[in-house]
Parts: structure tokens; sequence; C-alpha cells
């Protein structure tokens, strides 16, 4: 604006010292012919001196006031849009940093989330082992025996027991001590799952070969038998080891184990009765 204001300025100067120049030329005619011409004349010079004197004012006036007035309303205007683009800066950088404070706190609060789920996971898994554990210990006997298996998967506890550990030789009905072993699980199975937690009994008879042959006229297919001896241990567990019926359940697999792959790693033969527990807030295997 200096730049812009400065060159008129000049102009204006220049045009006013002209005209200075040319009123005291004015002048000194008027002088000069009042004193060769007389007192007259000389009055008529002095009639035209005001005149000239405005002239010279008016001179002024355009050569300084109105072009500093006008570099006046140049700079007001230009402070004036300044200010206005300071303004929408302001606010354009109010919103962003408003934008970028809530995607910190959002960005803040699914790391939150994600620890939380992973320290859940995490006392899930040392949950379940500690469950496996327990199940273990109260169920070494057998264990160190091959009747018995323990497992964990899929949010539940498993308890396999071989076949011949629970019935009588080439009969569906349990034997005293498969009574006994049965109420132990039970009772370990239901501290495990919180006392009321359902009970599912699921009974693998193994390849139809496998059916022994007393059984085979009553019982032809693995289905059937599997199912009979499913839920004679259902039955067992609510006579004689006192476990309300409305958390049994009785499932006859025949050949099929949908927990083979859990049991992988035992050594238990085909035919075997497995029970099976939902374990509280455990979602992960081990």
């Amino acid at each position: 604006m200096a730049l812009a204001g400065s060159s008129p300025c000049r102009y204006s100067r220049r045009r006013w010292r002209r005209s200075m120049e040319a009123v005291m030329n004015i002048a000194d005619e008027a002088i000069a012919a009042g004193n060769s011409a007389g007192s007259s004349s000389f009055r008529r010079w002095m009639r035209v001196m005001p005149a000239l004197l405005l002239v010279a004012a008016a001179a002024f006036v355009a050569a300084y006031y109105v072009p500093l007035h006008r570099a006046h309303v140049l700079l007001l205007e230009e402070q004036r849009k300044s200010n206005q683009r300071a303004k929408e800066l302001e606010q354009t950088l109010s919103q962003v940093r408003g934008e970028l404070e809530a995607k910190t706190a959002q960005i803040e609060k699914g790391e939150a989330e994600r620890q939380q789920t992973e320290a859940a996971k995490k006392s899930g898994v040392e949950r379940v082992g500690q469950i496996k554990a327990e199940l273990a210990g109260k169920l070494d006997k057998h264990v160190k025996k091959g009747v018995a298996a323990v497992a964990v998967a899929e949010g539940q506890a498993f308890v396999a027991l071989s076949e011949s550990a629970v019935f009588l030789p080439n009969t569906v009905d349990v034997s005293p001590q498969g009574q006994a072993l049965l109420c132990q699980v039970s009772g370990a199975l239901s501290a495990s799952g919180g006392g009321q937690a359902p009970l599912r009994v699921g009974a693998v008879s193994g390849p139809p070969a496998s059916v022994p042959a007393p059984l085979q006229a009553a019982y032809p297919t693995p289905w059937e038998l599997s199912a009979v001896r499913a839920a004679t241990v259902t039955q067992t567990l609510q006579d004689k080891c006192s476990v309300a019926g409305a958390r049994l359940s009785a499932v006859g697999y025949a050949e099929h184990d949908p927990a083979a792959a859990a049991l992988g790693e035992t050594k238990l033969p085909p035919g075997r009765v497995e029970i099976a527990v939902a374990l509280p807030a455990a979602s992960a295997e081990k």
C-alpha cells in the first residue's frame, strides 16, 4: 500500500509546487507591474491575489489531502479484509481442533475397549486353564488309569469316561462303580460351571462293528445303543447324584463325536460317555 500511495502523492506534490511557482511568478509580476505602472495597476493585482491564493489552496488540497485520504480509506479496507480473513481462519482452526479432539477421544475409547477385551480374554483363558487343572486334579486317579479324560473347548468343559468304567459289561446298565464315578464327575463339573449350569450327556458307541454281540438284537445300530446309554446315564445323574432334571440333556452320537478334536490327545477307546458343562464367561479355548 505504501508504494501504491506514494506515486500519486509525489505527482501531486510536483503539481502543487508548479502551481505555487506559477502563483509566485504571478505575484512577482504583480509587484513588478505595480512598481512600473503605478498604484492603480498594483491595486488591480492585489484584487486578483485572493483568487490566486484560493487556487493555491485548492492545489494544496488536491496535492496532499485527497491522495492521503484515499490511501487512508484503502488501508482501512485492507485492515477490514485482513480482520475478516483472520476471523475465518480462527473459526476454521476451532472447527478442526474440535474434530481432532473428537477423533482423539474416539481412538482413545476404542483403545480402552480393546484393552478391556484383551484383558477379559486373557482372564478367560487363565480361568479355563484353572478349571481344566481343577477337574484333572479331582479326577486324577481315573485319568491315570486311562478311563477318564478332561478337555476344555468352545467355552465348555468336557469329562470323557470309558464305557467300561460306567456300564456293566455287555449291558446298558450303570455299574455301582460307574454310579460313584458319575456322581463325582457331575459334582466337579457343577462346581466349575457355577453350580446350576446345564449338563449335557453324550454317548459315543463307536463304529457299527463295535456294538457288543449280546446287545445287537436289542440295539442293532450305534444310534440306538448310544441313545439308550446317554439316557441311562442322565437318569442315573438325576436319581442317584441329585442333579436336577431341568439341568440335564442326553444325546446319542453313534460313532460321530463332536468332542473328538478336544479329546484327541487322550487314549480313551471309541465307546465312551461325555459329560459337558458350559463355563461362565469362558470363550477362549485352551
